[in-house]
C-alpha cells in the first residue's frame, strides 16, 4: 500500500510540474489544475494491494494472486479451480459464469453471495465480483465450496495467506532469545526436521527453511534487544523463510543446526577485536562448528566458536500461554446442538487473551491460531521456548448436571488402574516435577476467583495426569468447563456474558498471584 501511495504521489507531482507551466498563464487554470493534482495524489483506489495466497498440497504448492477489494480478499475463481483440479467446460454470460469442474457444475453471479453447486446453494460471506475481466470469489470460497469440489479437507486460518488442501502436515517452530556476553543467541526449535540455509540481504539475514509447508504460531517476533530487532516469517513466494533484522549494523551472524535438524542456534554478536586491540592473551578457543551453506546468490554465514553465555534476564513482560483444546480434525466433544468443543475453547481463549492484554501486565502467546490440529508437543514448545510464566489449557466436558461448572486441574501421576490411563492420560514424565507446587497455587488462585461467579459450580482443584500438561516446563493447569455433552445445550457456555465473566476471573487470578494485585 505504501508503494501504491508513493507512486500516486510521484505521479501527482509529475502532473503538477508539467501542468504548472500552462497554468501559470491563467490564475483560474492554476486553481483548477492544483485541485486536480490533489485528487491524483489522494484519491483512494478500490484495489488496495496485490499479493499471493500459498496453496499447499501434500507434495507441492501453488501461488494464487489475490486482490483486496473493499477490505475483503478476493481470488480469481479460475486460478483456484485450475490449481486444485481440471476445468472441463466454461460458459460465460453477462450476468453469470458456469464452470464444469470434473463432474460438478458451478454457477456464479456478480454481486451475489450465492454459489450454485449442482442442486445445492452455498452462501459466501461476501459477494462474487467481476473486475478487469476476471470473476473473483472471496477467500471463504476456499473453505465453503472447495471441500465439496475436491472432497478433501481445507485448512485455513483467518487472517493468514496460506491454505492447506488434503493431508498436509505443516511444520511449526518456537522461538527463544537469550543474551550472550557480547551479543544474543536465537534458538529455533522445529516440530520436524528442517534443512536450513542462510543468506544475507540488505543488512538482514534470511533463513531458508526448505520446501516443507510451515504454519507458524506467530508470523512476527519483535524483541527489545540491543542485537536482534525482528524475526519475521515469510512464504509469499512459496519458499518458507525467516528474515532476521539486527538491531544495529556491523554484527556477525553464526547459525548452527542441532538435534538432527530440529533445532537451530544462531548467535548475533559483535565482531571480535583485532590482535592490536587485545590488551592481554585471548581466552582459550573452542572448536568451530561447520559452516552453513547459503543458496545461490546469497552470502554464506560462517560459524564461530560458541560464545560464553550469562544468566538470561526476565522478559519485559511475563509470558502467559493460552491453549485452546482440540482443533482441526480433532473436534473434541459436541453439544446437543452440534457445537464442537474446539470452537468453545477457542471462544474462551479469545476472551481470556483480551482480558489479559487489557491489564498491560502480560505478553500473550497462543498454542494454536484458528482451526488447526496442533500436537501436544507443539503446544508445549510454545510455552517452553518462550520461557512462559504459566500455561493455561482450556477444555470442556461432562462435569455433571450443572449447566455451568468449572474444574481446574494441575498435573499428577497417572492412576495405576489401566481403565483410567487412556485417552487424555499418559505416563508421568519429569518436566513438570519442579513446577508442581506452583501449578497447584495457580489452580487454587483460579478456583478462588471462579468461586466468586454467580450461578457457577466450582470444584476444588485436583491433580490428574492431563496429557497436555506433562511436558510443559512452567506453571501449568487445565481449566475444564461443563456441562458439555450430547445431552446438553451449548447456550449456557457459549453465552458471551458468561465467557467474559470467566475471562475477567482468569485475569484477576493472575494479577493477584503474579503481580501482587488485589
Amino acid at each position: 500500500m505504501r508503494g501504491l501511495l508513493q507512486r500516486r504521489r510521484e505521479g501527482g507531482r509529475a502532473f503538477g510540474r508539467s501542468a504548472w507551466r500552462y497554468a501559470s498563464k491563467s490564475p483560474l487554470s492554476a486553481v483548477l489544475l492544483f485541485l486536480l493534482a490533489c485528487v491524483a495524489i489522494l484519491w483512494p483506489g478500490r484495489q488496495l494491494r496485490s499479493d499471493n495466497f500459498i496453496l499447499y498440497f501434500p507434495s507441492n504448492h501453488a501461488l494464487l494472486p489475490f486482490e483486496t477489494l473493499d477490505g475483503t480478499k478476493y481470488l480469481a475463481v479460475m486460478h483456484v479451480l485450475n490449481a486444485v483440479g481440471k476445468v472441463t467446460g466454461l460458459q460465460e454470460k453477462k450476468n453469470a459464469l458456469r464452470v464444469w469442474f470434473g463432474p460438478s457444475l458451478i454457477e456464479l453471479r456478480p454481486d451475489d453471495k450465492r454459489v450454485h453447486l449442482e442442486k445445492n446453494v452455498i452462501n459466501l460471506a461476501h459477494p462474487v465480483r467481476v473486475a478487469n475481466g476476471q470473476w473473483l470469489v472471496p477467500v471463504d470460497f476456499l473453505t465453503t465450496v472447495l471441500p465439496h469440489l475436491t472432497h478433501q479437507a481445507v485448512e485455513y486460518q483467518e487472517g493468514t495467506n496460506r491454505i492447506f488442501l488434503g493431508d498436509v502436515q505443516p511444520s511449526s517452530f518456537a522461538v527463544r532469545l537469550d543474551p550472550l556476553a557480547n551479543g544474543a543467541r536465537l534458538t529455533l526449535q522445529f516440530t520436524s526436521k528442517v534443512a536450513v540455509h542462510t543468506a544475507s540481504s540488505n543488512g538482514k539475514w534470511v533463513l531458508f527453511l526448505g520446501d516443507r509447508p510451515m504454519e507458524p504460531a506467530e508470523v512476527a517476533y519483535h524483541f527489545q534487544n540491543a542485537y536482534v530487532k525482528d524475526l519475521e516469517f515469510d512464504d509469499q513466494d512459496g519458499l518458507p523463510k525467516l528474515v532476521l533484522t539486527p538491531a544495529s549494523g556491523g554484527l556477525n551472524f553464526y547459525p548452527v543446526q542441532a538435534d538432527g535438524g530440529r533445532v537451530l542456534v544462531a548467535d548475533v554478536v559483535k565482531p571480535q577485536p583485532t590482535v592490536a586491540q587485545i590488551p592481554s592473551a585471548p581466552p582459550p578457543s573452542t572448536p568451530a562448528a561447520a559452516p552453513v551453506t547459503a543458496p545461490s546468490g546469497g552470502t554464506a554465514a560462517s560459524v564461530p566458536a560458541e560464545q560464553p553465555s550469562v544468566a538470561p534476564p526476565g522478559p519485559p513482560l511475563p509470558v502467559v500461554v493460552l491453549d485452546a483444546g482440540h482443533g482441526g480434525g480433532d473436534t473434541g466433544g459436541r453439544s446437543r446442538d452440534g457445537v464442537p468443543e474446539k470452537e468453545l475453547t477457542a471462544q474462551f481463549v479469545a476472551r481470556v487473551r483480551t482480558a489479559l492484554l487489557a491489564t498491560n501486565k502480560f505478553r500473550i502467546l497462543l498454542t494454536r491460531n484458528g482451526d488447526t490440529d496442533t500436537s501436544v508437543e507443539q503446544r508445549a514448545l510454545v510455552a517452553n521456548l518462550s520461557g512462559a510464566l504459566c500455561f493455561l489449557s482450556f477444555h470442556a466436558g461432562d462435569l455433571g448436571t450443572s449447566a455451568r461448572r468449572i474444574a481446574v486441574f494441575s498435573f499428577g501421576p497417572p492412576s495405576a488402574r489401566p481403565a483410567e490411563a487412556s485417552g487424555a492420560f499418559v505416563p508421568w514424565e519429569q518436566v513438570q516435577a519442579e513446577h508442581l507446587d506452583q501449578s497447584r497455587q495457580l489452580a487454587a488462585a483460579l478456583q478462588q476467583e471462579f468461586s466468586r461467579l454467580s450461578g457457577v459450580q466450582v470444584d476444588a482443584p485436583a491433580a490428574a495426569p492431563v496429557r497436555v500438561l506433562r511436558n510443559v516446563n512452567s506453571n501449568a493447569v487445565a481449566v475444564e468447563l461443563g456441562r458439555w455433552s450430547a445431552e446438553a445445550a451449548a447456550a449456557p457456555l457459549t453465552d458471551p456474558a458468561f465467557q467474559q465473566q470467566v475471562a475477567t476471573a482468569v485475569a484477576q487470578a493472575l494479577l493477584k498471584l503474579y503481580q501482587g494485585g488485589t
